[in-house]
């Protein structure tokens, strides 16, 4: 999970998280000018790789000391070596300069959104709460998913998944119904949410009604901090780019996905012993 950007971070921080992953899940706590840095970043990752520290300063409307500064607050000496860490983090650190001269048509945009979610989910996996979320699951005599639009077609995809391991999965994507059956939800069982914001109101208060019977609760969302992310006695982050789907993209669910089979791989690891 990102930690404060406020705060200054140690000089390896960058190395261990998720560059793209810490600047989306902070941006709204941070000064203006390194807030116009951080959304440029996040939009162009690829464009600041070939960007000089007054380029971007240009492009993001901010002034050169403070590109440094924000680079120093997530661990970096300098922008530079932030350069080279981001380079590392989205795969493309060497593109042959046809690829490069072709970065802004739309296809190469879509891979590099896919490839970036993916990367960041990645870097938002967390063992001990996968490993944790696994026993639970193995253990469980019921499992409810629930989700809206987009993840409600996400949770139904886990359900099928778990159902495919042997264990007892209902997905559901109506609220009525999956409030109205999870009377039936107690110890021993197993609720998780799927929301990309972790704001769906109806998802929030599916975990709250299952943890209020007893049940194990589990968000997986693209925002730890957020009301699902409260509600749940584990959180599984899969952070996108973008919080929301805009006209119906797929492309969110490419973390989600990520985080199910490394949620299920380790679940099979888990019953095997």
């Amino acid at each position: 999970m990102a930690t404060n950007i406020n705060s200054p971070a140690p000089a390896t921080a960058g190395r261990h998280e998720s560059i793209l992953a810490r600047l989306q899940e902070d941006i709204g706590s941070l000064p203006n000018a390194l807030a116009r840095i951080t959304k440029y970043i996040l939009e162009n990752p690829e464009k600041v790789l070939h960007h000089s520290v007054a380029e971007l300063g240009e492009f993001a409307g901010s002034g050169e000391a403070s590109i440094v500064r924000l680079c120093r607050l997530i661990g970096f000496s300098g922008y530079r070596d932030f350069k080279l860490a981001l380079a590392a983090e989205i795969g493309r650190p060497g593109l042959p300069s046809a690829v490069r001269e072709n970065a802004d048509s739309a296809a190469q945009k879509l891979h590099d959104t896919m490839v970036q979610n993916l990367a960041i989910a990645h870097g938002n996996s967390d063992r001990e709460a996968l490993k944790k979320v696994a026993a639970a699951l193995a253990a469980s005599r019921r499992i409810d998913l629930y989700g809206a639009g987009l993840s409600g077609l996400t949770a139904e995809l886990l359900a099928y998944r778990l159902l495919r391991v042997g264990l007892t999965a209902l997905a559901f994507r109506n609220s009525s119904m999956a409030h109205e059956v999870a009377n039936g939800l107690g110890p021993g069982c197993v609720a998780i949410g799927l929301s990309i914001s972790g704001l769906s109101v109806d998802t929030v208060q599916f975990l709250k009604g299952a943890r209020s019977a007893g049940a194990l609760t589990v968000a997986i969302t693209n925002r730890a901090r957020s009301p699902l992310g409260t509600a749940a006695d584990f959180t599984l982050q899969a952070s996108g780019l973008h919080d929301r789907p805009i006209g119906g993209t797929l492309t969110p669910v490419v973390g989600k996905i990520f985080v199910i089979e490394s949620l299920i791989q380790t679940l099979v690891e888990e019953m095997e012993n």
